[in-house]
């Protein structure tokens, strides 16, 4: 992920990350459908959602394998944008990687060994600090909140894409465990312990996988932009004047570089509210 000679930034590594993440988690959501069918549904004692409704079980499958793949293209686009030499999507997308690889760890070691659930919590404040610690680098060598934002957002770009493929995979791979554990006791499921509680589960677990992937990004730009500005209020009056100067001038330089930095993450937000929207107002997910 490092710069190129001629000033645009090797951003294949960061859009192979995300369609490689997209690939794995729209063939998890397949195998889901053929293993548990109910998945589709709306089967548990919550709100419904109108796709089954609408379109039947198959069709709900088809529906949702569709949402992935424009999520996906969403996804890619935003990355493609990156092609001007930045800090603040290299620090999130680490980040990201490193936040989600705990979760993974975590995710594996609880559901292995039930006694250690309590280590949950700890694996989302790691999940949570990700973003702030990006925020706090980023700002510091860019010397803005607003890179502090940046950073948060390619941080929670790559972290729900990752999350939301393990959580469906760890789903897949001990179902036939936690349906006698965990998901027995779950009220909004009242089904016997078999695929069908699985798949009510599952079903719960693949909506929250949508409101994660659309409103991830944006909710960690936030942290980043809080971390930034703690960032920077500590940084500056550790620097000359004259730094800050020729910072100004390199800043005023780059300045359409910036603009085009923050134009595509700005249009990517847009585009999943009125997506969270339209799915929380036609009751989609």
């Amino acid at each position: 992920m490092k710069p190129s000679r001629d000033g645009s930034s090797d951003h294949g590594g960061l859009l192979g990350l995300l369609a490689g993440g997209f690939v794995v988690l729209l063939t998890l959501l397949e195998v889901t459908f053929l293993r548990f069918p109910s998945s589709r549904d709306s089967s548990g004692t919550g709100p419904k959602a109108n796709v089954a409704i609408w379109f039947g079980s198959d069709g709900a499958g088809l529906f949702y394998l569709g949402l992935g793949l424009l999520y996906a293209g969403l996804y890619l686009w935003v990355a493609s944008q990156t092609t001007r030499p930045a800090k603040s999507w290299p620090l999130g997308a680490v980040c990201g990687i490193a936040s989600a690889a705990v979760f993974l760890v975590v995710s594996l070691v609880t559901n292995l060994l039930p006694a250690l659930v309590w280590l949950r919590p700890f694996g989302l404040l790691i999940v949570l600090g990700a973003p702030l610690i990006a925020g706090m680098l980023s700002a510091k060598v860019g010397g803005r909140a607003r890179d502090g934002a940046l950073a948060g957002f390619w941080c929670g770009l790559v972290v729900a894409v990752l999350i939301a493929a393990i959580s469906v995979g760890l789903d897949n791979l001990f179902a036939t465990t936690l349906v006698h554990t965990s998901w027995s006791n779950d009220p909004t499921c009242p089904q016997p312990a078999g695929p069908a509680l699985a798949g009510c589960e599952i079903g719960d677990d693949l909506g929250l996988v949508a409101v994660e992937l659309t409103l991830l990004p944006m909710a960690w730009a936030g942290l980043g932009a809080i971390a930034g500005a703690v960032g920077v209020a500590g940084w500056v009056p550790a620097v000359s004047r004259k730094t800050l100067d020729r910072s100004e001038i390199s800043t005023s330089s780059a300045g359409l570089d910036r603009s085009s930095t923050v134009r595509a993450p700005v249009i990517f937000c847009s585009i999943m509210l009125v997506l969270f929207l339209a799915e929380m107002i036609l009751k989609l997910v």
